[in-house]
């Protein structure tokens, strides 16, 4: 009984690893996106559309069969990743460069400025009065 029971918890643990992981790559794509990381939203946000796309794969028969992907399914999904991280790294750059025209026009400060010419060369003078202990 044992055997069936081994197999059972890691059918269970696969599938239920599958579910936290869908859940936990959302989760971050919102964050990243919320945060203004656009390229790592995009990461997080096609792994976690490859699972739900893999949640809904129709069932052809067996175990096995439904955990692996059609290779045409997997390749149009890896083409679609490639585009939405492309158009993560382009809002990056157009947030970047924003950012980079708006430091521009800000006026400069000096923020250092040179202290008033001393005359001479004059040290801090230090007077310590001291008595000596009796040995």
């Amino acid at each position: 009984m044992w055997p069936v029971a081994i197999f059972l918890m890691l059918v269970v643990g696969f599938y239920w690893f599958a579910f936290m992981a869908t859940i936990w790559w959302w989760f971050n794509a919102v964050m990243a996106l919320w945060a203004g990381h656009y390229i790592r939203a995009a990461i997080w946000g096609c792994l976690g559309f490859g699972m739900l796309c893999w949640w809904q794969m129709p069932d052809h028969g067996g175990l096995i069969a439904n955990m692996i992907p059609d290779p045409e399914d997997f390749d149009k999904w890896l083409k679609g990743s490639a585009w939405v991280v492309g158009l993560g790294a382009l809002a990056t750059f157009v947030r970047w460069r924003k950012k980079q025209k708006a430091m521009q026009a800000m006026p400069t400060m000096p923020v250092w400025t040179a202290p008033a010419e001393t005359t001479g060369n004059i040290g801090p003078v230090i007077e310590v009065d001291y008595k000596r202990l009796p040995n």
